[in-house]
């Protein structure tokens, strides 16, 4: 394959040799070669004529679809070729591929639909996972699929496949891998790094860095600037507020904007001109910005995190990692000797995070678990990951599916529906796929089609509008949509074209249909049934979640009793949510189209006031009551239930614990230790049986005083057979007789057993007290004639010959009436004073 000149000078060409010469006896590889090495533009051009690829294609995988699109023009250019010949790219909404393609550059997502129309790969032989230290849900995700792919189907020569970055640690890779990592030097120019200091309480991080970056442009005259920031919100503020020479132009770059606008921030400047990159992490990746040998760097990215406690996903602004950074500074030496301005301490740096955490440990599992499903995997576990999926978030995804009826329970445990099967055939979340496929059955699809397509993207006309409706009538062309939304909404409406082609034909048709003013609240409501709001008298809301929400500001919707909320997000020093985007929602859809978000149920409760049960039947959407009404007669079933939900919250204790009861269960407890046949007697085990020995005697039970009345002693004495209960008797005596004659009571509340004697009445005895025929030792506790304790042994022997003399010197001249024999053991024992024992 005939390649550039100018790819010979790249250092990765070093390590070329080696990386064949690895492929060719292993199917793993892991590469690490710094920024600018070339590893991303030069490996897969020179694998093309490897005997193992067999022709077949090479797929590299990238994070982001700039750098997708940015490293095929780059292959294609090395080759003199126009893109979609040798070297293509397929993203969402762009596509330039062709019969002879062989490399093929691709969005992380776009690897999973590869494996849902050919699960074997048949035509790959190489799998490229580049810049894979970011550890993308959808890049971990492909991995795992692609190794059971390969280990799954047979082939001449197995599919290999290769994991490169910059920083990626590499240790646990090649354990995972098997395999070990070949290094590339590189080509990375002197970087200088200048620390800033902390920053000062509620200073914006737009003023921090204006500051920086006008300094900047003064002193490095002849320089482009590259600045990372967090996110959108910050670059428009930093837009606003920047006052530069006539010669630097802003150029924002980040995910919103379209490939066009994008590029106009990598492109060279035109002559005698510089340009300030106001970039988030989108810079990160490999990209060239032409130009750039500074980089001024907040230390903060903007990340999806998804919280379990209220199943959704928030953008947090969170520290990045020392990898990040290291990536962040090398874009201002990939040219030349550069610097990096960083806004914060070099005793920061090493605090912060080694390396990015797997996107995998905070995401919303939703999509990976359909997926998984599609692919006939059950249980994660039996997949190899590199970062298992969590259980909390995983086990959550899978209710959210078994929701929006994509999956059912049958006697093998869950599985997929058609229903869900035709949503994971979809390249939308799960919820958007449900709300397309449901708007289809209603006759909407190009309504749903819009919808899902504005709620899978960024959402610029939210600063304008929190109502849904806005959107589709711009996208509708209902109403002229303004100039500044033009980009937006062409790419919306090209997706919502990729969405409505991936329907499904023929699915059955819903009745009655949606009017037109209920349609964007139903399809809203299907795919957020936990976000259905009710407004609260205060004028907040409440979602069927549970969770308390409302608006930052009077909005258009703040009349709406009920809304369909797709988007809600927190602000600082606010209680509860914030409505972003909603669609006003018509109740009267409960009764027809939304029924199945509907459940009735009957609640019996105890109130408090009257000591008596009250029932109720009441109608819920989630957590929102729709309507309530009271049951006159509470039924013995409903009533039993109630009481032992109460029960067990009490753990027993509500139950009537006379003295004799709890002897019985701490000698029940203590038979159990001697007899592995008896039941076990222990709390947890008593409240797992409950149904078995407690319910038969509560159907009676009309006030929950009355749990007084139960013999409690009967009903646990039931759960054992009349042998075993002799047997208890036999081997547990209630009372136990001491050499003086009398019977003293055990005290089985304590471990071992106790026995409460005074001193005199152990006279004569040369063996510790025992019980179960002596497998049981009596702790005894010898007491004065007072009744207080003087020892505590579970040796009496012991105690006769070393402590004894001890205690009698002690207690002669405080108890002289009383004998204390020199020796006890032959002496005789009594519970009487000297003078009645000698009368």
């Amino acid at each position: 394959m005939a390649i550039a000149k100018e790819t010979l000078k790249l250092p990765i060409h070093e390590s070329l040799d080696d990386i064949r010469a690895h492929l060719r006896l292993q199917q793993n590889l892991v590469l690490e070669a710094p920024t600018g090495a070339g590893k991303t533009t030069v490996v897969p051009i020179a694998l093309l004529d490897e005997p193992w690829l067999q022709k077949r294609k090479i797929v590299m995988l990238q994070p982001r679809r700039l750098a997708a699109k940015n490293a095929a023009l780059r292959m294609a250019s090395l080759l003199k070729e126009p893109v979609g010949k040798t070297v293509g790219y397929r993203m969402r909404l762009d596509t330039k591929i062709g019969a002879e393609t062989r490399i093929e550059v691709v969005t992380e997502g776009i690897l999973l639909r590869m494996l849902r129309d050919d699960p074997s790969l048949s035509d790959v032989g190489l799998l490229i996972f580049d810049e894979f230290h970011e550890r993308s849900l959808d890049a971990d995700l492909g991995l795992t699929l692609a190794l059971n792919t390969r280990e799954t189907f047979e082939q001449d020569e197995a599919l290999r496949i290769m994991l490169m970055s910059a920083t990626l640690g590499t240790t646990a890779l090649e354990a995972f891998l098997n395999t070990r990592a070949i290094r590339s030097e590189g080509r990375l120019f002197a970087v200088e790094q200048r620390y800033g200091q902390a920053s000062k309480p509620r200073e914006r991080i737009a003023d921090r860095l204006s500051k920086v970056i006008e300094k900047a442009v003064a002193e490095h005259s002849d320089s482009s600037l590259l600045v990372f920031l967090p996110g959108q919100g910050e670059i428009r503020q930093l837009v606003a507020q920047l006052t530069l020479p006539a010669d630097v132009s802003v150029r924002p770059l980040y995910g919103e904007l379209s490939i066009d606008e994008q590029q106009l921030a990598i492109a060279p400047c035109p002559s005698g001109q510089r340009k300030v990159v106001l970039a988030t992490n989108i810079a990160e990746t490999s990209l060239t910005i032409e130009g750039v040998d500074v980089v001024i760097d907040s230390g903060l990215e903007r990340k999806p995190l998804f919280d379990p406690n209220t199943g959704m996903t928030r953008l947090e602004t969170v520290r990045i990692s020392q990898a990040s950074s290291m990536q962040r500074a090398g874009r201002a030496g990939r040219l030349r000797p550069g610097t990096c301005y960083r806004l914060w301490s070099a005793a920061q740096q090493q605090q912060l995070n080694t390396h990015d955490e797997p996107e995998i440990q905070n995401a919303d599992l939703t999509s990976l678990a359909l997926q998984l499903f599609a692919f006939g995997v059950y249980d994660p576990g039996d997949l190899a990951w590199l970062t298992p999926p969590p259980s909390g978030p995983y086990q959550q995804a899978l209710e959210l599916l078994l929701e929006l009826t994509a999956l059912c329970r049958t006697e093998s445990g869950l599985r997929l529906t058609p229903h869900g099967n035709a949503m994971a055939s979809i390249t939308a979340h799960p919820r958007l796929a449900h709300m397309l496929i449901m708007g289809q059955s209603v006759g909407a699809s190009d309504t749903a089609a819009h919808l899902a397509a504005v709620l899978s993207d960024r959402d610029p006309v939210g600063r304008e509008s929190v109502d849904m409706r806005v959107r589709l009538e711009y996208l509708s062309g209902e109403t002229h949509c303004p100039a500044v939304y033009r980009g937006w909404q062409k790419r919306t409406q090209r997706l919502a074209g990729q969405f409505s082609r991936q329907l499904p034909q023929d699915l059955p048709t819903r009745a009655p249909r949606p009017t037109a003013e209920q349609l964007p609240g139903f399809l809203m409501a299907c795919a957020y049934p936990d976000r259905i709001a009710r407004q609260r008298h205060s004028g907040g809301y409440q979602l069927a979640n549970g969770r308390s929400s409302q608006f930052d500001s009077p909005k258009e919707l703040s009349s709406s009793k009920w809304l369909a909320v797709a988007e809600v997000g927190g602000m600082a020093g606010r209680k509860g949510d914030i409505i972003r985007s909603a669609a006003p929602l018509d109740p009267a859809l409960f009764d027809t189209l939304l029924a199945d978000q509907i459940s009735d149920e009957t609640v019996v409760d105890w109130d408090a006031k009257s000591g008596r049960f009250i029932a109720e039947r009441r109608r819920k959407c989630g957590a929102l009551l729709l309507r309530r009404q009271t049951i006159a007669d509470v039924s013995d079933e409903a009533r039993t239930r109630k009481l032992m939900e109460l029960t067990r919250d009490a753990e027993l204790a509500n139950l009537p614990w006379s003295g004799s009861t709890r002897e019985f269960l701490h000698k029940a407890r203590l038979m159990s230790e001697l007899d592995p046949d008896w039941p076990s007697f222990e709390t947890a085990q008593l409240l797992a049986t409950m149904d078995d020995w407690l319910a038969p005697y509560l159907a009676s039970i009309k006030k929950l005083a009355e749990l007084k009345n139960l013999k409690l002693l009967e009903i646990l004495q039931s759960r054992v057979s009349w042998e075993q209960l002799q047997q208890l008797h036999a081997a547990l005596p209630e009372r136990f007789e001491v050499p003086s004659g009398s019977k003293i009571k055990i005290d089985y509340t304590q471990s071992p057993p106790v026995l409460p004697v005074k001193l005199q009445e152990m006279f004569g005895c040369e063996h510790t007290p025992g019980i179960a025929g002596g497998r049981i030792a009596l702790l005894v506790h010898l007491l004065s004639p007072a009744g207080r304790p003087l020892q505590i042994t579970q040796d009496l022997p012991s105690f006769w010959r070393s402590s004894y003399d001890g205690v009698k010197k002690e207690m002669r001249g405080r108890y002289p009436k009383h004998p204390w024999p020199d020796d006890p053991t032959s002496a005789v024992p009594t519970r009487y004073t000297k003078h009645r024992k000698n009368t």
